[in-house]
């Protein structure tokens, strides 16, 4: 991994992909694995619970139909997690409590799926070391809160000094949006930010285009075949856990 060595006052980083990166696992199948332990965790502390396939189908319906919405109302802002949970909810028949479930399976799965990025840790701190203030700019459904979490978990001690996502400002990177949010609350040049990310559009050209400096820092190779397989598996699981679903549509707790 290249990392460049110009000065800049502020190092923005994206955070999926870059400070945190993925294992080899599609969304799809990260989304069944999810919905496997909120099952359990469901049957254990409600008694039933709907099967995995159909939390893993409710996640697909919502999570479509949520951004089919944005980009028709707003192309330039981005949905929130805790809104897809509670439309989950409904579309489980399930209370208000099981969002909470819901989030918390997310994260475990999350935590297990992910790891620090430690060679651009280590070249991070030594920036913050020499008075670089480092910032996460990241395009997700979550809130920063939940980001700080998953870093401070994943990577204690990391030099994060702040967290903008697009779900906490209504703005994404791909229309950089998020980056001028970012210029106006940061209060420097465009030129005074060096802006690192794995994402050709939101984090080079929008970045770019928002005056930044940019550095493109890509996964493996063989990182990326590997998701584009896995990606192949969960086409072809996609029917066996829909129907798996529409067989037996709740389980009992233990």
């Amino acid at each position: 991994m290249h990392l460049p060595e110009t000065a800049a006052r502020i190092v923005s980083c994206d955070v999926f992909d870059t400070l945190l990166h993925r294992d080899h696992r599609s969304e799809r199948c990260r989304f069944h694995d999810i919905a496997t332990v909120a099952s359990r965790a469901l049957a254990a502390e409600h008694g039933t619970a709907p099967r995995p396939g159909a939390i893993y189908a409710a996640r697909l319906q919502v999570q479509r139909a949520a951004y089919r919405a944005l980009d028709l109302a707003n192309p330039s802002g981005d949905v929130r997690f805790a809104d897809m949970l509670a439309a989950m909810t409904r579309v489980l028949s399930l209370d208000d409590r099981a969002a909470d479930i819901l989030y918390r399976a997310e994260i475990t799965v999350e935590l297990a799926q992910l790891r620090a990025n430690t060679p651009l840790m280590t070249w991070l701190k030594r920036r913050a070391q020499a008075g670089d203030r480092i910032i996460a700019v990241s395009d997700t459904y979550h809130r920063g809160a939940t980001i700080a979490h998953l870093l401070d978990t994943l990577a204690p001690g990391h030099p994060v000094a702040h967290i903008y996502t697009s779900a906490d400002h209504d703005a994404t990177k791909r229309t950089r949006a998020l980056f001028d949010v970012v210029l106006r609350t940061e209060k420097v040049a465009p030129a005074e930010i060096l802006h690192l990310g794995d994402d050709t559009l939101a984090d080079v050209t929008m970045a770019a285009a928002a005056g930044l400096r940019t550095a493109q820092l890509l996964r493996p190779r063989h990182v990326v075949l590997r998701r584009r397989l896995d990606a192949v598996r969960a086409r072809a699981m996609h029917r066996h856990w829909i129907g798996v679903a529409r067989n037996g549509t709740r389980r009992t707790g233990p």
